[in-house]
């Protein structure tokens, strides 16, 4: 089997805006995944209580030992979940389309279905892959490792560090800095 692989951001940004075309509570739900480090099994669980757009926060239940703690809402985050909710107060976030609960199945098949149609590689099509897509890019970009646990959620160190790899060119241009 092979191992999975994060995205490109613009794979990401094509997978959202597809969603988008197609459903709003699809396109948030991957919104929030890509930049708030979400499995899929946290996604399924949040609740409109779970934000608050007065102080731009959302918290996220994290699961497998992970640190759970609000968390800020990004650049335009606070405007779409408004559009979205549409003066909804209560209730699941996400609810299915039968009005329960999403599964983490079902959360898993949106994610593949747009997947899909952003023509994502296969490695990639997986709801974990926004966690692996935004710790790498994070990584790529030059945060520190120990913020980056503090994004991802990780009490333990050793489980950032497998998040990502040091692209080659990332690590020359910091080496000709660092000897320069």
């Amino acid at each position: 089997m092979k191992r999975m692989e994060p995205m490109t951001e613009q794979q990401s940004q094509k997978m959202i805006a597809a969603a988008f075309t197609r459903s709003k509570r699809d396109g948030v739900l991957l919104a929030l995944a890509s930049r708030h480090a979400s499995r899929a099994s946290e996604l399924a669980g949040l609740r409109v209580s779970d934000l608050n757009l007065k102080d731009s926060s959302i918290f996220i239940t994290r699961r497998k030992g992970s640190v759970s703690k609000p968390e800020a809402l990004l650049s335009g985050e606070v405007e779409m979940l408004r559009n979205y909710l549409n003066d909804r107060t209560d209730g699941l976030l996400f609810p299915s389309e039968k009005g329960g609960r999403l599964s983490t199945v079902q959360v898993y098949r949106i994610f593949r279905r747009y997947a899909e149609l952003a023509g994502v590689p296969d490695v990639s099509r997986s709801p974990h892959a926004f966690r692996h897509t935004l710790g790498q890019n994070l990584a790529d970009k030059g945060m520190d490792v120990s913020m980056l646990q503090v994004v991802m959620g990780h009490k333990n160190i050793e489980s950032t560090m497998r998040y990502f790899t040091h692209k080659q060119s990332v690590v020359d241009a910091e080496k000709a800095r660092l000897l320069s």
